[in-house]
């Protein structure tokens, strides 16, 4: 079962790396790069925080409070970026 719900994860990773190929060479043709990646970065935003915000665990407090990360995942990022 683990392998099976790996596999289909794979192809729609695929399926979504795909088309957002397709959608980012189409996307450049009509706007410049630094508009296509502002647009691209708020559209991610408005997805992840109501994701965060909904799997995000028992954090209590202020929104701030609850998307606030620790200093593992600042350093993490940091080494990643």
């Amino acid at each position: 079962m683990d392998r099976m719900k790996g596999n289909l994860l794979l192809l729609l990773t695929a399926l979504i790396w795909g088309s957002a190929f397709v959608a980012q060479s189409v996307g450049m043709d009509y706007v410049g790069p630094f508009t296509f990646n502002a647009a691209r970065n708020l559209l991610a935003t408005g997805v992840l925080v109501p994701v965060v915000l909904a799997f995000g665990g028992v954090r209590q407090g202020s929104l701030w409070q609850r998307l606030r990360p620790d200093a593992v995942t600042v350093k993490a990022g940091l080494c990643c970026g």
